[in-house]
This record gives structure tokens, sequence and C-alpha cells, in this order.
């Protein structure tokens, strides 16, 4: 299969990791972190710190003690001294499908709840931006609304031949969020980005190698045997020369970066308060509560 990008065609599937070339290598055991993790399991492989979202009966979806518990797994991985990569993944065939909006139901106040959900976005995102750690995002399956946005802060992306991303704020009446509106047009150009966007269409695996948005596309079966040998020999790099890298990669668009997520956060706050986020939230919870909790296909 190829896909063509500004005249230049790309081959899809030569681009693919080669199975057959690529000899299998011992990966060093996994060693669980403690901290008290409920939504994640955060393990140490050699100098790789692994976080897994674990919610698997709603597809990974995150609730606001995930967004905690990543903010002080990601604080624990930047002041270790062993560890220089960072690698975001999802278990039972899903990244994350968003953030799990049922539970607003366990809230006296939810107007209370929504009131600082930009708040502890922020420090989120700023989480991210100020790690100054190798952050590696694996993704299998779904990568919705805050998940989409977890991938695209990190410095590379790999994805599965059954991974795809998408964005549907806008059907739930509200705007994108975590400095997705600065980061996919640079990642992807400004039409495709839009389209995504405005409309909450679908970036398939294909798509988001073409569109360079991941590195590579690695098959599901050959994760095990070629990507964790792959990965720990990159994350042995000197630590020194892989944060000097870092800090010049990202210098240049952290402001951006930072005022993309004040502006963001300023539409939020008045969104998520109106009628129309309103309805389609209380729509949402309805139809979990009538279906016993099975997730939707598309969440925030």
């Amino acid at each position: 299969m190829s896909a063509t990008k500004n005249g230049i065609e790309i081959e899809i599937n030569a681009q693919r990791t080669a199975t057959s070339a690529t000899t299998t290598t011992a990966v060093t055991p996994t060693k669980r972190l403690p901290g008290g993790y409920g939504e994640l399991d955060v393990e140490q492989r050699g100098p790789i710190c692994v976080i897994t979202f674990k919610r698997s009966a709603v597809r990974n979806a995150l609730t606001r003690r995930g967004y905690y518990e990543l903010i002080r797994a990601l604080a624990d991985a930047t002041f270790s001294e062993t560890i220089t990569t960072v690698v975001l993944t999802g278990a039972a065939g899903n990244f994350s499908a968003g953030n799990d909006l049922t539970q607003l139901r366990q809230y006296a106040d939810p107007q209370a709840f929504l009131r600082c959900s930009e708040y502890v976005l922020s420090l989120l995102i700023k989480a991210f931006i100020y790690c100054p750690k190798v952050l590696v995002a694996l993704v299998d399956g779904a990568c919705i609304g805050i998940g989409f946005v977890i991938a695209a802060l990190c410095d590379v992306v790999y994805c599965t031949e059954r991974a795809y991303f998408q964005a549907p704020f806008t059907q739930y009446g509200i705007c994108p969020e975590g400095c997705l509106t600065y980061l996919l047009p640079q990642l992807l150009g400004r039409v495709k980005a839009a389209e995504l966007l405005l409309f909450g269409t679908r970036l398939s695996a294909d798509e988001a190698l073409c569109y360079n948005f991941v590195a590579r596309i690695i098959q599901a079966t050959d994760i095990e045997r070629q990507f964790w040998p792959q990965l720990e020999e990159y994350a042995r790099l000197p630590l020194e020369s892989l944060r000097a890298t870092k800090r010049l990669l990202s210098a240049a668009e952290r402001t951006q970066l930072l005022n993309a997520l004040k502006a963001e956060c300023g539409e939020l706050k008045s969104l998520r308060l109106g009628e129309t986020y309103q309805r389609a939230i209380e729509a949402f919870v309805n139809r979990k509560a009538r279906e016993g909790g099975v997730l939707s296909k598309n969440k925030l």
C-alpha cells in the first residue's frame, strides 16, 4: 500500500518494521515501581520507565485520579538518575479512549468538578512539556481525546497497524485541548489538522505514518520480540547527550505550547459550563447507565 503527500510517494509497507531482518535480543526484566498506582502500571526495564494505562474494561479511559497518577509518575521518572526514557502505552490492545466522562456521577457537585478541569489539565500538560527525559508513545488500538494529546506531546510515537487517532471534541460541544491546536498543524500540516480537529475524523495508522505523526508502524505481534530490545538499545545512549538533544529540540516551541494551552483553557472554561456540553455529557452518562457501563466508540 502507498500514500502520497505533496507529490512525494511514500511506500508505507517499506517503512514498517522489517520482521524478518531483525535479530531477537534479550530484554531486561521489568521491575514494578512503588507508588500505589490504581489506573497505571509503572515499571522499569533497565533505563526505561514504562507507564501503562490499565483500565482495560473502559479502553483505558482516564479519570482525574489517572491524571494525578500520571503527573506523579512523570515526576518520579524526571528525578530518577537511572531512567533516560519514558514509554507510555496501554493495556489490552488500546492506548486510551480519552477522559472517562462517567466519573461525573461520582461527584456531588459536577459543576465544581468541571470548573477546576482546566487547572488539572494544565498541570498534566506542563508535566509533559517540562519533562527532560525522552518521551515515547507506543500506541495500539484506540488513541482518542486526551490519549491523542498525550501521544502528540511525546518526542517519538510508534504505533501498531491496529492503531487509530481521533479528537472528537467538537462533537461534544467543546474545543480541542492539551496544545493540539498547535501540535497537530505543526506535525500534520494545517489542512489535515483542521479536518481532524474540526470534524473529529479518524487518523489511521497508515495515515499517521504518511503524515509523519508516527516514526514507524510495528506489527503488534512483534512488540515484545523487536520493539523493546531496540528501544532499550536507544535508551542506553548517554543520558547527557539525550537530555541536551531534547533540550535543543524542545526549546524553540515551549513558548508556543504554553500559549496554545492558555488559549485552549480559556475557551474550554466557558464551553465546559455551556448548555451544549452539559447536554452531551448528560446524554452520554445516561446512555452508559442503560448499557451497563460499556464504553462507547468515542470518548474525550
